[in-house]
């Protein structure tokens, strides 16, 4: 008898729980499924059929985002931004933009999001790569692109708080996904979190962590 029980979609680490070092100093969670597309326009031409749409404007200045109501636009480049929320801009842009040359494609299940937050996110992040992310070069709402250890990934810092530190989000390929938060936690080890072994069984190579 043939098995018709409808695919279960499920994230990158739907095999990862949330933790925590030690006084929640550093905590680690993926931000399963969220809707993602990618879009390729000249902003002259598409910035007011966007705003039309979606109510949101796209961030011209590099490495900067906009937001409104769970929308967020995150700037890649200067002809290209990530829309993340949001799982009918298709359907709502298709129209506004009319004939204007352009480019939308879906990528929610392309990445996923790893968000690292606490007080000492910081310092766990500042192993892994050559970005300046003190506070005055890198502030609430920036997004950049780099290599952490082995992988690519986007960081985008989404908040912070006297008292609970940076808010960090890092979207990353499916593929790198399970790598990346076994190293985010290996970095943070000298503060408590817990170990975490990949399931692929890739090494976590001393180089890919960078002493403070």
């Amino acid at each position: 008898m043939s098995d018709h029980t409808p695919p279960e979609r499920r994230s990158p680490l739907a095999h990862r729980s949330a933790i925590a070092a030690e006084r929640d100093i550093v905590r680690l969670v993926e931000i399963p499924l969220l809707a993602k597309h990618i879009l390729r326009v000249d902003p002259a031409a598409g910035a007011e059929p966007v705003k039309e749409a979606l109510g949101l404007g796209l961030p011209v200045e590099p490495l900067t985002t906009a937001r409104s109501g769970d929308l967020t636009c995150l700037w890649l480049a200067p002809d290209e931004w990530m829309i993340v929320g949001g799982e009918a801009i298709v359907a709502d842009l298709a129209k506004p933009l009319g004939a204007t040359h352009y480019q939308l494609t879906d990528v929610s299940d392309y990445y996923t999001v790893i968000e690292i937050a606490g007080p000492y996110a910081r310092e766990a992040l500042m192993k892994l790569t050559t970005l300046d992310i003190h506070p005055r070069a890198f502030p609430v709402g920036q997004v950049a692109g780099s290599v952490f250890g082995h992988a690519n990934a986007w960081l985008w810092l989404t908040g912070e708080s006297d008292d609970d530190g940076p808010v960090f989000r890092l979207i990353v390929r499916w593929s790198m996904a399970d790598y990346l938060w076994c190293l985010l936690a290996e970095c943070s080890r000298e503060w408590g979190m817990p170990e975490e072994q990949p399931v692929a069984g890739e090494t976590m190579l001393q180089a890919s962590v960078q002493s403070l």
